[in-house]
């Protein structure tokens, strides 16, 4: 990485330590947040690439989520948005793109449903009909998306409905929070990641324009899966190594009696590490068994780590205005964030991989 990369990964991070407490009480604004990070350079990392080296990006979320889970998991987020837009043919994609990267515009991803069917998990729930212009009119619901706030731009999956017996035909569509047609409720009172503006999304004849059409198929989700896979795997072994570095420092007297444990934590920790680093220099080339591997057990780690260093802390750590009860509460959200850990365990089995067979918690 350059010079001026490294400084934009410091500052970001020192950002991210700075307003963590205040993130963790949702005393954060989101637009604020996002016009802070895109001021230090932070959110165009990597964008103007003309390779598929996601290194700066997974450094950055990494290092961000190390000191504050809930602003790498916002910036995770948007970052999604401009993957997927930096990949479209969008008539408006460099006006969009730079007002993501400056963070004038926030983004938000809600493309679990179209990984969850790719999985074969369920089916795309919004439904789009024809709208005769090359556009659709939307209904359904997504249950979960995050930062959403007004003129938030949402990339999401609908399946389409023309009338024909093919029910296979899907789209990826962009919409504005706000828009006609298209409401939010708040998901609120969350372990961790209030902050991070979480809402249910409802459309209720919603009209998407042609010129807001990214895709007309699931093919562009398939493409961009890699780099969300690796994406949160940087944001869990951000989690993971503060954790690690917080227990290590803990050790001594009777606590010395973890220090196996630790050490076998930060044995885990190298392997995935340069799992990550291998993967993200071309992730065109990622193997999509060992990403998903990848991922499912960088999550596990995280929460492993917080455990470990909550034990080493004891009664300070359960205090919830602590950042190690912070980092403990993050990495709760882990197996539920998408895709969940079961949904991965079902990847992994289509893969003939079975870690469930050893599941514990």
């Amino acid at each position: 990485m350059t010079a001026a990369l490294v400084d934009v990964i410091a500052a970001s991070a020192r950002h991210a330590a700075e307003s963590a407490a205040a993130v963790d009480a949702k005393d954060a604004d989101l637009a604020t947040t996002l016009s802070a990070f895109g001021e230090l350079g932070a959110l165009g990392v990597g964008v103007d690439r003309q390779d598929a080296d996601l290194t700066g990006t997974v450094a950055l979320l990494s290092a961000v989520a190390g000191e504050c889970m809930s602003t790498a998991f916002s910036l995770w987020a948007h970052r999604m948005v401009t993957e997927y837009v930096r990949a479209s043919a969008l008539p408006d994609r460099d006006e969009l793109l730079s007002d993501l990267v400056a963070g004038r515009t926030a983004g938000s991803i809600a493309m679990a449903t179209a990984l969850q069917e790719s999985a074969g998990l369920g089916t795309v729930p919004t439904v789009a009909v024809p709208d005769g212009a090359g556009g659709y009119r939307v209904s359904g619901r997504i249950a979960w998306a995050s930062n959403i706030a007004p003129g938030t731009l949402v990339v999401f999956p609908a399946r389409v409905d023309d009338g024909s017996d093919d029910e296979s035909a899907r789209v990826i569509l962009t919409a504005r929070v706000g828009s006609e047609g298209f409401t939010t409720r708040a998901v609120e009172g969350l372990l961790a990641l209030d902050a991070t503006r979480s809402a249910m999304l409802a459309f209720d004849d919603l009209h998407v324009p042609a010129e807001a059409v990214l895709a007309d198929s699931l093919q562009a989700a398939g493409a961009q899966r890699a780099t969300h896979y690796l994406l949160q795997a940087a944001l869990c072994l951000g989690l993971a190594r503060r954790a690690l570095a917080e227990s290590a420092a803990r050790l001594e007297g009777p606590n010395g009696v973890l220090a196996g444990f630790q050490r076998r934590l930060d044995a885990q920790y190298a392997q995935l590490a340069a799992d990550l680093d291998a993967h993200t220099a071309d992730v065109r080339l990622a193997d999509a068994h060992r990403v998903t591997r990848l991922r499912f057990e960088a999550a596990r780690l995280a929460h492993a780590a917080a455990q470990h260093e909550a034990a080493l802390t004891g009664g300070r750590g359960y205090v919830t205005v602590t950042a190690t009860n912070r980092r403990l509460r993050e990495a709760a959200f882990l197996p539920v964030q998408s895709p969940s850990e079961v949904q991965l365990l079902c990847e992994l089995a289509a893969f003939g991989d079975h870690p469930a067979d050893d599941y514990a918690i």
